[in-house]
């Protein structure tokens, strides 16, 4: 036997004997692969998530110090939350919940406004349940890395003209 075909019989062999190593690569490293992009991608949702809802509450207790004259501001609050959120994101996990506080004083004034009865206090809060959501809710070991519940609160002290 030539020295060329020792040569080609002998890559031929080796190519042979890896045949199928490039498979079982694949399914050692496939888990982690998709571990890491559903944990990228849940986590850039969680962010997207938190930022939302800090974004509406805010927008929520602002609109209330705008329009202090409103009969109801919770309710118009509320709905201005409603409307700020991505439509098809809501029915998955937000909750939001309005409290009225006792008075200017719970607010943290330092003016001394808690004497004066035409400010009132609210305080708004959001929340996100990561187990309501289907695509959080899904991904592998979501209960374990993932918060259970994200938040964010607001507190606005308005000038409640009706009240005057």
């Amino acid at each position: 036997m030539t020295t060329a075909k020792r040569a080609h019989s002998a890559f031929f062999n080796r190519a042979e004997q890896q045949r199928g190593a490039q498979l079982v690569e694949l399914a050692l490293m496939l888990p982690v692969v998709l571990t890491v992009i559903f944990a990228i991608v849940g986590y850039s949702l969680l962010f997207m998530v938190q930022h939302t809802l800090s974004s509406a509450v805010s927008q929520a207790a602002r609109s209330v110090a705008v329009a202090g004259s409103t009969a109801d501001p919770e309710a118009a609050a509320r709905q201005l939350l409603l409307n700020s959120l991505p439509s098809a994101m809501y029915p998955a996990g937000f909750s939001f919940s309005t409290d009225q506080l006792a008075g200017a004083a719970d607010c943290g004034n330092a003016l001394g406004a808690g004497t004066n009865p035409a400010l009132s206090c609210l305080e708004f809060r959001g929340f996100f349940n990561t187990a309501e959501n289907p695509f959080l809710s899904n991904i592998p070991f979501a209960d374990t890395f993932f918060p259970e519940q994200l938040s964010a609160s607001a507190v606005v002290l308005y000038q409640n003209t009706d009240a005057l």
